[in-house]
């Protein structure tokens, strides 16, 4: 299993609006035959104004089937260009789950 996380420095002060985009955003992958699972995470501490979006992904494999369904939902790609000038910098990381109780 592999985990996607997806860092976001959202703008000062437009976090609760970056919030809702992602909770619409999700919203239209809710019904999906293979569901995504998907955490949400905003910071408690360190840097302040950062979202975090963690994916759950089986393989690569599923990694390009994540992809395609996000490129071919065309209100998540509106939604997502609403996002954009809400963000001021992005990193994405994979990471391969090596254990888990």
């Amino acid at each position: 299993m592999m985990i996607e996380r997806n860092e976001f420095r959202i703008k000062f002060g437009k976090m609760k609006d970056a919030l809702a985009l992602w909770n619409e955003i999700l919203t239209e992958f809710k019904n999906a035959p293979d569901k995504l699972h998907v955490r949400v995470l905003t910071d408690l501490t360190g840097p302040a104004y950062t979202l975090v979006l963690e994916i759950e992904i089986r393989d690569f494999i599923h990694l390009g089937f994540k992809n395609y369904q996000w490129m071919t939902k065309t209100k998540v790609g509106e939604l997502y260009q609403k996002f954009v000038p809400l963000c001021e910098s992005s990193v994405r990381t994979l990471y391969k789950v090596e254990s888990e109780i």
